[in-house]
């Protein structure tokens, strides 16, 4: 999913920063992570949203709101 927003086959670490380490905008951040919500039917409010950097920060949030689903 994050493949289109980077685009040019960068390697992708669980700790890579969305921003510096992706060089990615704000827009682009949100837009992935719309498209997050989506796939896994969830919603992550902005002020935990405002504290997730990386892959695996956006991973622990999806995986909690998956979880309290059940």
């Amino acid at each position: 999913m994050l493949g289109k927003h980077i685009g040019d086959g960068r390697s992708l670490a669980v700790d890579t920063d969305f921003v510096s380490g992706l060089g990615l905008e704000s827009i682009q951040v949100m837009e992935f992570v719309m498209e997050v919500e989506e796939r896994f039917d969830i919603a992550i409010d902005l002020d935990t949203l405002s504290n997730v950097r990386s892959v695996d920060g956006l991973a622990a949030v999806v995986a909690k709101a998956v979880g309290a689903r059940s």
